[in-house]
């Protein structure tokens, strides 16, 4: 099929091009995975901006969504809803960012809250102290470049995609310091309620 053709058939929004397209597309097709881009990027970002208020976080859930249907492609069925695909791959990986982040600041809150709960009772203050000191050991004995995410992440409130940017590193790699300092905190938490119950 020409370029002109798959055009003409996309602005009739034509089930039938689109199954093409689709089938192209598994057949690793540029020209058609390009059309189905030109039909559904602005759909999906105005998706995803209604969960995600950072535009540039947004952006890249764009580019992550049609990276995953280029790569995943030998996985298309052209009998299947593209429209409902691709909403539903756009969905998972906003849920995904969105469950990482609410996980990460949950628990600092609980950390925070736990550390306060403590505070207000004047017999505990031994307690408290013991458990800020152990935290923050913990904190300062991350390898140089774990810290530095983490206060990026605790202190500034910066997104994986803005600490990825300033450290000119993987938002993978932010996603795995992040995940092991929150690993090593939650033991020494554990090991700290185990001891004071």
């Amino acid at each position: 099929m020409s370029i002109d053709e798959k055009f003409y058939f996309l602005s009739g929004y034509s089930n039938k091009a689109e199954k093409i397209l689709v089938r192209e597309i598994k057949g690793g097709d540029h020209d058609s995975f390009r059309q189905i881009y030109y039909k559904y990027s602005e759909k999906v970002y105005l998706f995803t901006v209604r969960y995600i208020s950072n535009v540039g976080d947004a952006e890249e859930i764009v580019q992550e969504v049609f990276s995953r249907i280029w790569e995943y492609r030998n996985n298309l069925d052209e009998n299947r809803s593209f429209n409902g695909y691709i909403l539903t791959i756009t969905k998972n990986i906003i849920f995904n960012e969105n469950r990482k982040k609410v996980n990460f600041n949950i628990y600092c809150k609980y950390i925070i809250n736990y550390l306060q709960g403590i505070s207000n009772q004047t017999e505990n203050q031994v307690i408290y102290e013991s458990v800020k000191n152990l935290i923050n050991k913990e904190i300062n004995n991350f390898p140089p470049k774990r810290r530095q995410i983490f206060n990026m992440s605790r202190n500034e409130g910066l997104s994986y995609n803005e600490i990825a940017k300033k450290l000119s590193i993987s938002e993978k790699t932010v996603e795995s310091h992040l995940r092991l300092a929150l690993n090593r905190l939650r033991k020494v938490i554990s090991s700290i309620l185990n001891n004071n119950l």
